[in-house]
């Protein structure tokens, strides 16, 4: 019995002096931008880019593509404008990919219909008339 006290006490004993010499655990950042070492810059670096699967667009757009995109904006651009400073321009527009209608209303308002033509897809968008 006095064998088994003993030893229950070596084993506690053991146990209690590992608890008292556990220190606190401390976290050190590996990437520079969050305080770690400068030098793992490169290395991390080199692992994202050796790891990113994403590719440029290789396909280049013709010079009359990205003509017929830009009258396509201004297009847009000034028939938004125009109907947003009160320029009623009643009328159908096709843009190649949409046709846009404009309408005016006898209150005053404007509805602006606009189709998608591969899809079908309409929106229709209402504007109150202005000071009417």
């Amino acid at each position: 019995m006095k064998k088994i006290i003993k030893t229950s006490c070596i084993v506690i004993g053991a146990f209690a002096s590992t608890q008292a010499i556990a220190t606190q655990l401390v976290y050190e950042p590996i990437n520079p931008s969050f305080g770690g070492n400068p030098m793992n810059g490169s290395y991390l670096l080199q692992k994202a880019q050796s790891q990113n699967a994403h590719r440029p667009d290789t396909n280049q757009r013709s010079f009359v593509q990205r003509f017929q995109e830009q009258l396509e904006r201004n297009i847009i651009n000034s028939l938004t404008r125009r109907i947003a400073d009160g320029d009623l321009v009643e009328g159908i527009y096709d843009t190649g990919e949409y046709t846009v209608e404009v309408t005016g209303q006898a209150d005053g308002s404007v509805l602006v219909y606009i189709t998608n033509n591969a899809t079908g897809e309409v929106t229709i968008i209402t504007m109150p008339g202005w000071g009417g």
